[in-house]
């Protein structure tokens, strides 16, 4: 779909700024570990509707929930540091379709059903049968008409560990963000269980993030962009959620959220409440590795460079430099202390827009345990190991446009024309 393959560019191809260009910053991954944090599983899914009245958001601090970051006392072995990057000249990577779809933005598990889910952009949400895709829900008269440049539509979607509920984060009819909750019922959801959580007014049509990932203590990070409107100002007000990536606890018996005490901000004096870390353009991809706890953020550049940040397990708060910084290249000068630089950014002439992956935890690429995989939508894949990033000899499927993981630490790439395909050894 032409649409939709200009939609996801997800702001490679806007210019609000040009800079001066930087040499390619290569950082090897730190081998300790600081904090272990729970893969979130599902619980039992309840069959029954329930109508919720509308309410403004809650965000008062949580004094119930379990902060998610503090480790469990544990005898398991620590992860193995990530491999020696000679490891990843013996790997040889091939794509399984498993979903024919068209330009799908996110795909989740829930817990005790084998299906995987899969949204689109244009409002669609599907799960996979051994028959083929089946309708799950339609959001496509919620979410803004797809038009030439979009970065809008249905965009993320996760399900909730306590209660198995479906959250989603798309741009509404007005362009703001919204993020609501579904119940689920014979593996559909219930229309009339909706639960509004979060509503971001948007100051333009683009850089809307859109990722949503929980924790096992049903913590949800919420993956927000600059909004695209004010040339990278938006992201360093501090009153605003935007250029940010948050994290809250959504209520359990109806709309809106609470504040886990142990954000950084949770006081709201020196941020938002709501922020975990901020200083991004367009951190369309991340991801947690469970056993480590690390965050690894892929932020879309302006016109100049791709970043990939990673906040270590047991960090919050950081500040990742946009729109003092993009990438390593500086672009005004005030930038507070302590931005933290990302540990890769690349040159435009080496790809148009990141898409942050995963840490491998998965059984199939043992050469691959503990490095870190992601791609541009351009085509390229790397890894990094223990000596830096490397580039990969792959021919991945066109447009990749983000990744998944399942439950077995397995992980998949979509792709904006083909739909969504499982990393397998080549030939297998």
């Amino acid at each position: 779909m032409v649409t939709a393959a200009i939609a996801l560019a997800v702001a490679a191809c806007s210019t609000e700024e040009s800079t001066q260009t930087a040499q390619t910053s290569v950082a090897p991954t730190s081998a300790g570990v600081v904090t272990t944090i729970p893969r979130p599983t599902t619980t039992a899914v309840s069959t029954t509707s329930s109508t919720v009245a509308e309410t403004a958001p809650s965000t008062a601090p949580s004094s119930t929930s379990p902060p998610a970051t503090t480790p469990a006392p544990t005898t398991t072995v620590p992860p193995a540091a990530p491999p020696p990057n000679d490891n990843f000249a013996a790997v040889q990577i091939g794509f399984e379709q498993v979903a024919d779809v068209n330009s799908p933005t996110a795909i989740a598990w829930r817990d005790g059903d084998p299906s995987m889910y899969v949204t689109t952009q244009e409002g669609f949400i599907s799960r996979t049968t051994p028959d083929g895709l089946v309708p799950v829900g339609d959001l496509s008269g919620e979410t803004i008409e797809l038009l030439s440049g979009s970065e809008r539509g249905l965009l993320g979607a996760a399900f909730d560990p306590r209660d198995g509920r479906l959250y989603v984060n798309f741009t509404d009819l007005d362009n703001n963000t919204r993020v609501w909750s579904y119940e689920m019922a014979e593996a559909s959801i219930v229309p009339d269980s909706r639960r509004e959580i979060l509503m971001i007014e948007q100051p333009g049509v683009g850089h809307n993030g859109g990722g949503l990932l929980f924790d096992a203590d049903g913590n949800l990070f919420i993956g927000s962009g600059d909004g695209g409107g004010s040339n990278g100002r938006d992201a360093a007000d501090t009153s605003k959620l935007l250029g940010v990536i948050m994290r809250i606890t959504p209520n359990l018996d109806g709309d809106g959220y609470t504040i886990p005490t142990d954000n950084p901000f949770a006081d709201g004096v020196a941020d938002r409440p709501e922020v975990w870390a901020r200083g991004f353009r367009n951190p369309w991809s991340f991801s947690i590795d469970w056993p480590t706890g690390d965050m690894w953020i892929g932020d879309v550049g302006n016109d100049e460079r791709e970043e990939v940040s990673v906040m270590r397990g047991g960090e919050r708060g950081l500040n990742f430099g946009w729109p003092w910084f993009e990438g390593t290249n500086p672009r005004r000068s005030g930038a507070p202390e302590g931005v933290i630089p990302p540990v890769f950014d690349y040159p435009r002439s080496d790809g148009v827009a990141v898409m942050g992956g995963h840490v491998y935890r998965g059984a199939a690429f043992p050469e691959l345990e503990g490095a870190y995989l992601f791609a541009d939508l351009g085509g390229a894949m790397w890894a990094i190991g223990a000596d830096g990033v490397s580039r990969l000899d792959v021919d991945p499927p066109t447009g990749i446009v983000g990744w998944g993981e399942d439950p077995d630490g397995e992980l998949y790439l979509l792709s904006l024309y083909d739909g969504v395909f499982k990393l397998v050894p080549e030939n297998s």
